[in-house]
């Protein structure tokens, strides 16, 4: 017997596009790592309806948020701006009252930097909105140690109400030099 683990691992080849140049590097749902994302019954990644997204996670209905990505695109001494874009369903449905933190660190050791967002206002709409809205900013700090600050690690997290939530759809994760 196979089993599956239920949870979806990123596509680290795939699922990024990174400018080394401009220090860009936008991660697409096919790069996440998504708790519970090999489960159709809580998240699909599909094709979606909104100009210019190649394919979107779509939550249908989870009480753990839990959304990560990574990229090694980063430069010692530099600011980068990191979130999410996202777009909310008619239907969605669970975030009143609740909060999501978009929370980024350096290395996998790193200490996490985060901001709390609420999505309860959020409109349904076509049209992709950054969160957070004001720039959450994370520094690659030159005296952390070499193994500890070639990467930062990215993710969107709920995981503390226990109520269940759906209909918000992602489509992208980015990390930029500032």
């Amino acid at each position: 017997m196979t089993t599956t683990c239920p949870h979806r691992e990123a596509d680290e080849i795939n699922g990024k596009e990174k400018n080394f140049i401009k220090g860009i590097t936008k991660v697409y749902p096919t790069g996440f790592n998504i708790t519970w994302g090999n489960d159709d019954r809580y998240w699909n990644i599909t094709k979606p309806n909104v100009p210019g997204s190649l394919y979107v996670a779509e939550l249908k209905q989870v009480s753990w948020l839990e959304v990560t990505c990574s990229t090694d695109n980063v430069e010692v001494g530099k600011y980068y701006r990191v979130g999410f874009n996202i777009t909310m369903k008619p239907d969605a449905f669970g975030w009143n009252g609740i909060d999501v933190y978009v929370m980024a660190k350096v290395g996998k050791k790193g200490k996490f930097t985060s901001m709390k967002v609420s999505l309860e206002e959020i409109k349904p709409d076509n049209i992709p909105i950054t969160i957070p809205k004001k720039p959450l900013e994370i520094f690659v700090n030159p005296v952390t140690p070499e193994e500890c600050r070639s990467t930062i690690h990215l993710g969107l997290y709920e995981v503390w109400s226990s109520k269940w939530k759906g209909g918000m759809q992602i489509h992208d994760a980015f990390i930029h030099r500032v």
